[in-house]
């Protein structure tokens, strides 16, 4: 078994499903590596199963992933004359690619607090903190309610 982390541009991707529900991702990917006459690209096929597949397939055609994963080659055959190189992606990062336009950021949500609450002791009061002009929050302590 050969382990083998890469930078890697995914070229083509076909997602299914196999009998027991987990998202299984083939394809073929390219890696560039560097030889005596300079930097080359290579052609690789790949597959996922389960996290690494969702990852793979939440980033697409043209996204760039560092992944780490098995390396498997097979010997020449009568059907295939050259030895085959397969990688089993067991774990992935997205590290660029293509932009998706139809992303919106999250806002997160801030609970406001109930209306006529009555400020006890323990009670959460919010203070607003005033902002300098380059941009540090100060604080007043005479503001602070306890």
């Amino acid at each position: 078994m050969n382990n083998a982390q890469l930078r890697v541009r995914i070229d083509s991707l076909q997602a299914s499903h196999t009998q027991d529900g987990t998202l299984n991702v083939s394809g073929q990917c390219s890696f560039k590596y560097y030889d005596r006459s300079g930097y080359k690209v290579r052609p690789l096929r790949f597959q996922a199963y389960g996290e690494a597949a969702v990852a793979l397939n939440n980033g697409g055609v043209g996204a760039v992933h560092v992944v780490s994963g098995r390396l498997n080659i097979f010997k020449p055959n009568d059907t295939n004359p050259n030895h085959q190189m397969l990688l089993t992606v067991e774990r992935t990062v997205v590290v660029g690619g293509q932009p998706t336009s139809g992303s919106t950021p999250v806002i997160p949500v801030v609970p406001a607090a109930p209306v006529g609450a009555v400020a006890g002791v323990g009670a959460n009061i919010s203070v607003p903190i005033p902002v300098a002009s380059n941009g540090k929050a100060t604080a007043e302590y005479s503001e602070i309610p306890f």
